[in-house]
């Protein structure tokens, strides 16, 4: 008898931390009905077969392998199977967590994958270039990252295409690139994204001067992009605090020299529409009276008068002062069949005196007609006129106002000749019909 009492103490000093409970203090009077499988705590560790389960399962998980969306599912739903109790000791479920998350961006990035080869249709001549940029892409993904892209374009992506094109396309699209064209820049892209798409595919020589033209146009492009970013900045620079009402139409007026292509290049146009429609308060410069300064080289009252040249934009010079000549008016010519003929000073509503700058720009069949005193648009009680020669006698004219709204202007002809007529600076636009 005293030898068995001995065994069962040395039993208990052998195995001194093993203690049964089953189930835990913690545990519902449900959790112990729903669960016949033991569950213990040895070492202060606790086991239960569902915990080490899930533990296991999102242990298997690995997010670069073609198994992860598999293994993920598996762990989730074993996980969502156990009681709050056993959840409680799921040691490693921040990572479960974190794969959730990691699951989240690859659904994203997948989704952009798609987005971008569904965005040209198989029918467009880009399309072969779309689907190797965004095959490119593709192929930077791990293996669990590709499961999440639509079994739709991977098949897509795991074909082989051929351009949707020929040379005689390509060709035939860059002969026809017009940079008055609205979708210029559009067209440019698009036949060079063509060339290239061709040439990725096989060993291609377009005819001679083709490639030249598409060179041409891609220069013109930055051009364009330069001079819009210039007024971008300009208006961008703009402040309701600083920045006068002849700030504002210096700004407009460089707006409205642009071309309609770069026009519409120029992203903050709506803020210059706010400051023109008086939307801020601009402070006024000081009333200081200055002494004109006057130019030596100006038009004569009565004289006709040849404008300087610098590329396709002509300038003039008028003295303003009450001792000018104020009935006679300035007749001022170029070298691109456009007479522009000032009326005489006496009816100039500016109450100021300096220097008028006259200045004409022709952009193809936009023609910029800009007069200022001081920094500001003068104004006429009589016409100002534009003669324009050699235009087909059925073409119109129409003036752009504030972005892009178009109006009749007021002209006559006679014979090869169109006489616009405006009291003010403007914009107009020839359409042969």
């Amino acid at each position: 008898m005293k030898n068995k009492r001995k065994l069962t103490l040395l039993a208990l000093v052998a195995v001194p931390s093993l203690i049964y409970t089953a189930p835990t203090t913690s545990a519902s009077a449900a959790d112990i009905a729903g669960h016949t499988k033991t569950a213990y705590i040895y070492n202060n560790y606790y086991y239960n077969s569902n915990v080490s389960n899930v533990i296991q399962l999102i242990s298997n998980i690995n997010d670069t392998y073609y198994s992860f969306q598999g293994n993920l599912e598996a762990a989730l739903k074993a996980y969502n199977a156990l009681t709050e109790t056993e959840k409680q000791y799921v040691t490693n479920y921040s990572t479960l967590s974190n794969h959730q998350q990691t699951r989240i961006a690859y659904r994203k990035l997948a989704a952009q994958i798609d987005e971008k080869l569904a965005s040209v249709d198989s029918t467009s001549s880009n399309y072969y270039q779309n689907v190797m940029e965004t095959k490119d892409w593709y192929n930077t993904l791990n293996a669990a990252q590709k499961t999440y892209v639509s079994a739709e374009s991977q098949k897509i992506l795991n074909s082989y295409i051929t351009p949707n094109t020929s040379i005689d396309k390509v060709v035939n699209k860059i002969q026809l690139l017009n940079s008055s064209r609205i979708s210029f820049h559009q067209d440019v892209a698009d036949a060079r994204a063509e060339l290239n798409a061709l040439r990725k595919y096989t060993n291609v020589s377009l005819p001679a001067g083709v490639e030249k033209i598409l060179l041409d146009a891609e220069q013109l492009v930055v051009k364009d992009k330069a001079a819009a970013k210039e007024v971008e900045n300009a208006i961008a620079a703009l402040s309701p605090k600083t920045s006068t009402a002849q700030d504002v139409q210096a700004v407009k007026t460089a707006f409205e020299a642009l071309t309609p292509v770069q026009q519409q290049l120029v992203p903050n146009v709506w803020t210059l529409a706010d400051y023109v429609n008086g939307k801020y308060e601009l402070p006024t410069k000081g009333s200081k009276t200055k002494t004109p300064v006057f130019s030596d080289t100006v038009a004569l009252p009565g004289k006709i008068t040849a404008m300087t040249r610098n590329k396709n934009t002509y300038t003039a010079k008028i003295n303003v002062a009450d001792s000018e000549n104020s009935t006679e008016r300035f007749i001022l010519t170029t070298k691109s069949n456009m007479t522009v003929i000032i009326p005489p000073l006496g009816t100039l509503l500016n109450k100021d005196t300096g220097v008028m700058e006259i200045q004409i720009t022709r952009n193809l069949n936009q023609i910029t007609f800009q007069a200022t005193l001081n920094n500001k648009p003068v104004e006429f009680e009589a016409d100002m006129e534009i003669i324009l020669e050699n235009l087909p006698s059925n073409a119109s004219i129409v003036r752009t106002y504030d972005f892009n709204e178009q109006i009749p202007a007021d002209y006559t002809v006679e014979g090869n000749r169109h006489f616009i007529q405006t009291t003010t600076p403007g914009t107009f636009q020839i359409v042969r019909n």
